[in-house]
């Protein structure tokens, strides 16, 4: 029973490096729809955002009507300290994501524009980053979990 627990715990730790990929795979996505709204939709930034939030990882920024009496950025803010632990995000992540939603709405179009491409680029980076631990790491995890768990066994035994 204790080897199952801590293989459990390890795929568990292996399991959120993989959901980290996929919040990371699903915000680059967010962020070409939020530019392609930008350019051809003359809705606010509320509902643009909230349009291209529609996955379960970013569900999350979803705005609903009675947020619009603070400013973006301060909602975004509260939105991003929302994101589930369960993801697994970095430090770097999130502090990404701060800056990206304290500085989006406060330019014309085409700085908007510019803006999310910056940010794409650097969520490409921890994207990548991501996919790397998971190569490095998530094998170990799992290896480690169960190791663990057989050496407390035969330490009780």
């Amino acid at each position: 029973m204790l080897v199952g627990a801590s293989f459990s715990v390890g795929c568990i730790f292996s399991k959120n490096l993989y959901r980290r990929r996929d919040f990371l795979k699903s915000f680059i996505v967010f962020l070409s729809s939020l530019s392609t709204h930008i350019r051809y939709d003359p809705s606010d930034i509320f509902t643009l955002v909230s349009m291209c939030a529609n996955t379960d990882e970013l569900s999350c920024f979803d705005f609903d009507d009675k947020h619009f009496l603070k400013p973006f950025d301060e909602l975004w803010i509260e939105k991003v300290k929302s994101v589930p632990n369960s993801y697994s995000l970095t430090k770097d992540d999130k502090q990404l994501l701060f800056e990206f939603g304290t500085n989006l709405g406060k330019t014309d179009v085409e700085g908007q524009i510019k803006h999310i491409e910056l940010y794409k680029i650097s969520f490409a980076k921890q994207l990548s980053q991501s996919e790397e631990a998971i190569v490095k790491k998530s094998k170990l995890y799992k290896t480690m979990g169960f190791f663990v768990g057989t050496a407390a066994a035969l330490i009780m035994i």
